[in-house]
This record gives C-alpha cells, sequence and structure tokens, in this order.
C-alpha cells in the first residue's frame, strides 16, 4: 500500500499532541489514545515503549518503565517476544527511550510502513523528551532545589490540582528548626544542607500523595497533613534524630522543630491557613515552655496589630510620633542625677503606645536598627544644643540592639554622629541589649574596643538574664554593668537566694572594675539594700519615671536631689 509521508490522517496525530503536556507518562497514554487510527492503516498489531532516567535533582529516585501504546488483540493475539522494528535513543542526561513495533499477524511491513513507524518511533521520542522537559520546567517554578521540597508557589499549584476545596480534611502546620543555625556552624553547611535533604526526604515518605511539605526558605516549612494523621506526623517529627554520613565519620544530628499548628476550617483558603499557622509559630517562639502550638483567634489580634505596628512605623518616623524621653540615673550616695538612659516614646493620636507593644515587633523585622539610631542621634542633637547652652550634661546611655553588631559599618556610624554634633564620648554610654546568645565574639569585641578608645562607654543591659552573661563579663572590655529588675524583687523577702546573688554580682563586677547600676528600682527598701552592698548607682520609678526632654532638663539644670 503507498502511504505518502505527508498525508492528512498524520498530520491529525500530530496536532493532538502539541498541548500542555508534563510527563512521560501523559505523553505515551495520549499518544496511544490518537495511535489506532494510524497503526490500522500501516498494519502496526503491536507498540511498545521502554524510557529511563537516571537519578537527578528533577527525580530523585530516577525514572524507568514500560508501556504498551497499541496492541491489536484481534489482529495479534500473543505480544511478539522480539519485535520487528526496534530502536533505542539516547536523551542528553544519559537515559535512553526504546521504541518497539510489530506487524498484524502474517503481515510483514513494507518500506513505507517502515518510513511511517520510523517517524513514529521519532515523534515518540522527541514529544516524550517535550514533556519532561516541560515538567521539569513546572517543577522547578514549584519547588524548592536543595530538597525537592514545593516552594511557596507549588503549595499554591499542588492544592489547587490535589485538594481543591476540601481543606477543611487537612491541619496546616508552620515549622521552624530550632538553633539549626549552631548545626551549620558545627558542623558545617555541607551537613546542614544534608540534614534538611534527609528530614525532608523522611516527612515525603510519612506523607500521602494528597499531602505536602513545602520549603519557605532556610529552615522553615510548611505541611499539610490530613487532620487524620496530624498527631501521628506530631509525634514523628517534633524531635527527629538522624545520621548523616559526610566524610569518613557518621554524624548523628537532633533537629527539634517548633511548630506552629492550625486544623483549618470550613471555607479558609490555603492562603489563610498558612498565614493562621505561621502566626502560631511565632507566638511558640516567646512561649519558653513548649515547642507545639496551636493557632487562635487571639493569635490573629495580635498579628494584625503587629502588622499594623509594622506599617505605621515609618509614618511615625517621619511624622515625629516617635519622642525621646530621659530616665534619670541616680547616685545613691549624694541622690543627685549622675545619668540618663534616653528612650523611644511613641505618641499616637495624643496617646502613648507602651514600649512592649511596638519594640518587640520592630526587634522581630530588623527595623529597630532605625530606631536606636533615631533615638541616638536625637540624644545626640539635644546634648549639643545644652552644651551651647552652658549646661554641663550628665552621660546619657542610648539602647542598641544586638543586630547592628553584624553591621561592619556600625561603630563608624556611632562615631560619625558624635562628630556631626561636635560631642565628645564621654558624654555617650552604648547599651548593647540582648547579648549573651550572640555568636560573633570577634565583632563584638571589635566594636567594644572601638567605643573604649573613644572615651566612649558601654553598658551589657538586663545583666543576670542570661546563661552566659558572665561569659560576657567576662570576656569583654565593657565599663557598666546593668543589674536586671528582676533580681530587685525578693529583695527583702525571706529565704531569698535573689539577694546572694546580687549582693555577688556587684562585688564580682566591681572587683573587675566595672560600674553597676541597679535598673527597674521601685522601693525604698530596694534602694537601701544596694546602697548597703555598695552598688552605688540606681534607676528607677522611686526616683523618677522617664521624662520628657524639657522636665529633664529641669532636673540637669537645678541640681535636683532626690
Amino acid at each position: 500500500m503507498d502511504i505518502p509521508l505527508y498525508n492528512s490522517m498524520y498530520l491529525d496525530f500530530r496536532s493532538k499532541l502539541l498541548g500542555p503536556v508534563f510527563s512521560t507518562e501523559e505523553i505515551l497514554a495520549i499518544l496511544a489514545r490518537n495511535l489506532p487510527p494510524l497503526a490500522k492503516i500501516t498494519n502496526i498489531g503491536f507498540v511498545n515503549c521502554l524510557f529511563y532516567a537516571p537519578v537527578s535533582q528533577f527525580a530523585p529516585n530516577g525514572l524507568s518503565g514500560e508501556f504498551t501504546a497499541y496492541h491489536d488483540k484481534k489482529a495479534l493475539p500473543q505480544k511478539p517476544t522480539s519485535p520487528d522494528f526496534s530502536e533505542t535513543m539516547t536523551t542528553g542526561e544519559q537515559g535512553s527511550f526504546t521504541f518497539q513495533a510489530h506487524p498484524i499477524q502474517g503481515h510483514s511491513f513494507t518500506d513505507e510502513e517502515r518510513q511511517i513507524i520510523q517517524l513514529l518511533s521519532w515523534d515518540f521520542f522527541i514529544l516524550s523528551g517535550r514533556a519532561r522537559l516541560m515538567g521539569n520546567t513546572r517543577k522547578a517554578a514549584i519547588s524548592d532545589p536543595m530538597t525537592g521540597a514545593y516552594n511557596l508557589a507549588g503549595i499554591f499549584a499542588f492544592t489547587q490540582q490535589f485538594i481543591g476545596d476540601n481543606l477543611k480534611d487537612y491541619t496546616a502546620h508552620f515549622i521552624n528548626l530550632k538553633n539549626f543555625k549552631y548545626i551549620n556552624k558545627a558542623m558545617g553547611n555541607n551537613v546542614g544542607d544534608l540534614a534538611l535533604k534527609m528530614y525532608v526526604k523522611q516527612i515525603l515518605q510519612f506523607l500521602d500523595n494528597t499531602e505536602l511539605i513545602a520549603r519557605l526558605g532556610g529552615d522553615n516549612f510548611f505541611v499539610l497533613t490530613k487532620k487524620k494523621h496530624h498527631k501521628e506526623f506530631i509525634d514523628k517529627f517534633t524531635v527527629y534524630e538522624l545520621t548523616a554520613s559526610q566524610g569518613p565519620k557518621p554524624m548523628n544530628i537532633r533537629l527539634q522543630a517548633r511548630i506552629g499548628i492550625y486544623p483549618i476550617e470550613e471555607n479558609v483558603i490555603v492562603g489563610d491557613a498558612l498565614n493562621n499557622c505561621a502566626t502560631a509559630m511565632q507566638a511558640a517562639r516567646f512561649i519558653r515552655t513548649r515547642d507545639v502550638v496551636y493557632f487562635t483567634k487571639e493569635m490573629q489580634i495580635q498579628s494584625i496589630h503587629q502588622r499594623e505596628i509594622s506599617t505605621e512605623f515609618h509614618n511615625a518616623m517621619r511624622n515625629r510620633e516617635l519622642v525621646v524621653f530621659y530616665q534619670p540615673k541616680v547616685s545613691l550616695d549624694d541622690k543627685r542625677i549622675n545619668g540618663a538612659e534616653a528612650l523611644a516614646r511613641w505618641v499616637r493620636h495624643k496617646t502613648i503606645v507602651p514600649p512592649m507593644d511596638f519594640i518587640p515587633v520592630l526587634e522581630r523585622e530588623g527595623t529597630i536598627c532605625e530606631l536606636d539610631f533615631y533615638v541616638f542621634e536625637t540624644a545626640c542633637s539635644d546634648i549639643s544644643d545644652w552644651l551651647k547652652a552652658g549646661i554641663t550634661p550628665v552621660r546619657i546611655s542610648s539602647n542598641f540592639s544586638k543586630l547592628h553588631l553584624r553591621n561592619e559599618d556600625f561603630a563608624d556610624r556611632i562615631l560619625n554622629t558624635l562628630n556631626k554634633y561636635e560631642i565628645d564620648g564621654k558624654y555617650i554610654e552604648i547599651e548593647l541589649t540582648e547579648v549573651s546568645d550572640f555568636d560573633d565574639t570577634i565583632a563584638m569585641q571589635k566594636f567594644i574596643n572601638i567605643m573604649r578608645k573613644n572615651g566612649i562607654g558601654v553598658a551589657i543591659d538586663d545583666f543576670g538574664t542570661g546563661y552566659s552573661t558572665l561569659n560576657v563579663l567576662k570576656d569583654y572590655n565593657i565599663n557598666v554593668v546593668k543589674i536586671d529588675k528582676s533580681l530587685l524583687n525578693n529583695i527583702g523577702k525571706a529565704n531569698s537566694n535573689d539577694e546572694i546573688v546580687l549582693r555577688n554580682v556587684v562585688k564580682m563586677a566591681q572587683e573587675l572594675n566595672k560600674d553597676v547600676i541597679a535598673e527597674g528600682v521601685e522601693t525604698q527598701e530596694q534602694a537601701d539594700y544596694l546602697k548597703g552592698i555598695n552598688c552605688k548607682n540606681a534607676q528607677g520609678f522611686l526616683f523618677d519615671k522617664p521624662l520628657v526632654r524639657d522636665d529633664f532638663l529641669k532636673r540637669l539644670s537645678s541640681e535636683h536631689t532626690y
């Protein structure tokens, strides 16, 4: 039978194969559905395809399979043991694709039929490769390349394809691996990456094909499980121990997760589910007693409030709603002001926003750094004005978050600000906050040394609240220790260990030539005890609340005593 290669039937066959197809299995199924008319006129009784791809980023377990695309059981009752036509083609990734064909019973392929079959084999090969390429491209767009988990875009693609509107049957989990940076630091980034891959692999093996894990960056993950699997998932993966074989010696790694949980309610979309479990995880950061926290409506209200704070902060800066107050520091010997702490207060709609409402939010987002320098520059400007007016200032302390220590120009910015306002370093003290767990000791020591070299005091805030604060006292060239108010709360109470701790902290600091100041002093009993153990300086409501600039200036210029 004379069959020209260019014919309407073949064109019709090919026209049905050019849509968006994303896997070898899918394109072979389409080919099989559209092959029969062409197979009939070319006397094909059987078509079989074998495919193989090695392990790769897009095929973590490799790919291999066999697919019978066509079998006319009436014209060819038995599958052939050896096909009449077979061609194996190699892919660019060192995989292979084999196309096999056999004629109907009692027939031998003509030259024209073999030309059609040859063309079919090439088309099967090219189209299956195209499908895999499209699939890999799509997968790259919706998955994390290192772990193979979905990414943020993949969450929405997956839920749309596999779950639809049935999210009420699922529980959403936001996972943060606690202190994972220390694994990277102690064992190296390669081991850390391997641990993440192994953790994700174990979760993938736990999940079924309608549940998902997505990596949201770093050591943060989003997991959707069916509600019936939720408790088992939590029990298995809140703490997970694995052995990483990296180099000659296997390493045992213990991954501990902080998890926010949201059992999804009726008519909740996946984006809101993600936000809710993320909100619960953020709450878990501040609940020291447990790592698994369930979402509540109160958390949502608090989260909305925090977003409002974040949104309005820069407007507040521009509108000068952030005002610097000064809380006096007092000598317990002569009851005179011998210093002050510059504190930010947010005056919004004629009311003061409590610092605990906005400082933690800015700290989490890193925008606390902008506020710190805003307060510092305001204090420098005020000191400059007082000097020009002939008023001798006391040393003003300004708070700086440990986040600044990661910026190489931190010290330069402080010195440049002092030069800008032409004030001596003796009028300034830098209070470093929450540094007991700061891990870059070289950066911290370098900063402190530069400050001291320029006559600027350096204080460690909240001393006595962190497990490693003794190391800070011992290892760094600070000159002021601020005793946290929590050590004062039990003064005067029977069998109080705090008095013993406080007395010895003061003695130790003074033996190391550090000045000591107690903050949060609220009662005369506390002040008397501090004076009795030779703590010479205090700050707190017993003496003065934080004062607006003009009221503080009146105290300063009148040589006020308490």
